[in-house]
């Protein structure tokens, strides 16, 4: 997925989607159909603590229907280098879904319709700098 202004730096795809990786973001693709539970929203986590050692944001590209159980964002670990969730999606049953989810996340979450608008507001929240990050190969859970 080429972003203006972005280096994609790598894609993984797992069983449940796609991540695309760039220096200071992450956005993830899920299948239709997908419910994502604690034991796969772990698996990002350990994924983002190996593989960002600077500051990110992760766009939730909702392309396709899937549901995410919001307890789960309760029982995330603390991760101090994520500054910010987005979630892109034009679905009205989605929005609503973000808009649950939002209320169970403790730091900065927000919805959006359109992939440039979560670019820039994560820019906004994200220090310009240059952020290297080292990828392992193997390291999400399929």
């Amino acid at each position: 997925m080429q972003i203006a202004g972005k280096q994609l730096r790598d894609i993984y795809n797992f069983d449940d989607g796609t991540l695309y990786i760039y220096n200071d973001l992450i956005i993830g693709e899920i299948f239709e159909g997908v419910h994502i539970s604690i034991d796969e929203m772990l698996s990002f986590f350990q994924f983002f603590e190996e593989n960002f050692k600077t500051p990110f944001g992760y766009i939730s590209y909702r392309k396709n229907s899937y549901s995410i159980d919001p307890q789960v964002y309760k029982m995330l670990p603390e991760n101090n280098l994520l500054k910010g969730i987005a979630v892109v999606s034009n679905d009205k049953f989605a929005s609503l879904n973000a808009h649950v989810e939002k209320k169970f996340f403790n730091g900065r979450y927000e919805l959006f319709t359109t992939l440039g608008a979560a670019i820039n507001w994560l820019d906004k929240i994200i220090p310009l700098e240059n952020n290297a990050i080292s990828v392992k190969k193997d390291t999400l859970k399929e």
